[in-house]
């Protein structure tokens, strides 16, 4: 009985050694991936459903890795008993932003209808997609939109003078509505106090680095361009 009963012992204590070392330590993590990646910007922001599996956000993507930081998972994490997509659903809730934090004040504001609905716009003026968002939005009613506009000037040298121009022009709306729809130059002076600037900063915090970005009104992030059908219904979820 006393050889059972060591034994027992043994074998729990072996075994919680080896549950104790199952599971991924999220510090440990950190570290290698600063010591392994010192030029690579990442961050580990939660456990995967997979045992000793850990999120780690790249760039604004979301990868998988465990503690060691060798090798990564990269790509779609489905629970097919569900059929749900979980890296999606995780991705959507780490890109939500707190929407009462935007200075509103420093986008174009436009109100279509009865402006019941609201949609925030990170918006390149020379960006092609973000010329065909416009034109989807010409048809879409009932929305407030607040237009932050951030020029990539690393991809649109020019677009940072005509974001200047648009912010400057006395109906900052119709300015930037006559550019994007039509190719008509704002009149304006480049040179009035302007956010621009503040915008480029804000996108960076939000980690934006694509446009058109969007946000609804609670929070939630779309990323490029979307039909006119397509915003209608996005809208509409939002209460």
């Amino acid at each position: 009985m006393k050889l059972l009963h060591n034994a027992t012992i043994a074998l729990m204590g072996l075994a919680l050694t080896f549950s104790s070392a199952s599971f991924a330590d999220a510090d440990t993590l950190t570290k290698n991936l600063k010591n392994n990646y010192p030029n690579l910007s990442a961050k580990v922001v939660g456990k995967s459903p997979v045992d000793d599996i850990y999120e780690v956000q790249v760039a604004g993507n979301l990868v998988y890795t465990d503690e060691d930081a060798r090798y990564f998972f990269v790509g779609n994490l489905v629970d097919f008993k569900t059929k749900t997509n979980l890296t999606e659903q995780r991705q959507q809730e780490l890109n939500q932003i707190n929407i009462s934090q935007l200075p509103l004040e420093n986008a174009v504001k436009n109100v279509k209808g009865k402006g019941e609905r609201k949609l925030y716009v990170f918006s390149d003026p020379d960006c092609p997609y973000c010329q065909r968002l416009e034109q989807e939005l010409t048809t879409v009613d009932n929305v407030t939109i607040y237009t932050f506009i951030m020029p990539l000037k690393a991809l649109h040298p020019n677009a940072e003078t005509i974001a200047k121009k648009v912010w400057c022009s006395k109906n900052r709306y119709e300015a930037w509505e006559d550019y994007m729809l039509h190719k008509q130059a704002p009149s304006a002076v480049d040179n009035c106090k302007n956010p621009i600037a503040q915008n480029i900063d804000l996108a960076a915090t939000l980690n934006i680095t694509g446009t058109p970005t969007l946000f609804l009104n609670n929070g939630q992030r779309i990323s490029g361009s979307r039909t006119a059908q397509e915003l209608e219904m996005l809208l509409d979820t939002v209460k």
